[in-house]
């Protein structure tokens, strides 16, 4: 499933501050204690996480735990004035830990500039209408060779009431995907589909059955059951398709 940071769903690299309760739903309930799923996500980024590093969306904190044992300090942004205090309680007693509540462009203008070595979004890049704009900010952040990590939601034909709700403007093929990135100024080093066995969940519930919220119990059995299965398959057989795409790219300088 996607657990999206919902209140970045009207920010955009221009500043506009985004609508914290334009959905108030139980997705970061539903996300809380998925570790099959984020420890999967973790294993891709794995090689990349090092130095110092930036999330962007961190929402409550749900994912910034499974970043934080590899960075030497690791800056939270979260713009959501809904969302930021629980992050900052949650992370409060981490002296490598510094919690941002503001847009991409704020964050810039406080952040010296090539001094990030990895940024990961995960399911937030789909939240933001000038994604290319957003991608080129982030890329003057990052330290010579230094990487970005995307996790987003894929394939158009799966757009559901959910994803409008989520506040997603898109959901990415792999070859949106590569050229926004590429355009943004980086160069990709993977880029693969992920969990083929998320189509059909997500397909039948939220694509043809409208479903309108996350079920917390209903996601812990698919990441309890499904998404070790899936993991274990993908690992070893590349997949043509999947529910989301990951993707790491590099700075071109």
């Amino acid at each position: 499933m996607e657990f999206d940071k919902v209140a970045l769903r009207r920010m955009t690299v221009a500043g506009e501050m985004p609508d914290p309760t334009a959905y108030e739903g139980r997705e970061f309930e539903a996300a809380a204690k998925l570790d099959n799923y984020y420890q999967w996500i973790t294993d891709c980024f794995r090689p990349y996480l090092r130095g110092d590093g930036t999330e962007i969306g961190a929402g409550v904190g749900n994912y910034s735990q499974y970043l934080l044992p590899f960075f030497d300090t690791l800056d939270l942004l979260e713009p959501s004035s809904l969302q930021a205090p629980t992050l900052q309680e949650k992370f409060s007693a981490d002296e490598r830990v510094s919690i941002f509540s503001e847009t991409i462009d704020s964050y810039a203008t406080s952040c010296t500039p090539k001094s990030r070595d990895t940024i990961c979004m995960i399911n937030v890049l789909e939240h933001i209408e000038d994604d290319a704009s957003a991608l080129k900010v982030l890329n003057g952040l990052l330290k010579k060779n230094g990487h970005l990590c995307i996790f987003v939601p894929a394939l158009s034909f799966l757009y559901s009431k959910l994803d409008e709700i989520f506040g997603h403007h898109r959901r990415y093929s792999k070859s949106e995907l590569q050229n926004v990135v590429e355009q943004s100024g980086f160069k990709i080093l993977e880029l693969r589909y992920m969990d083929m066995a998320g189509i059909f969940a997500w397909g039948l519930i939220n694509t043809i059955g409208g479903s309108t919220s996350l079920n917390p119990r209903a996601t812990q059995i698919y990441d309890r059951f499904i998404i070790p299965l899936t993991k274990a398959v993908e690992t070893t057989l590349p997949v043509p398709l999947g529910k989301s795409l990951i993707l790491i790219a590099q700075k071109d300088d």
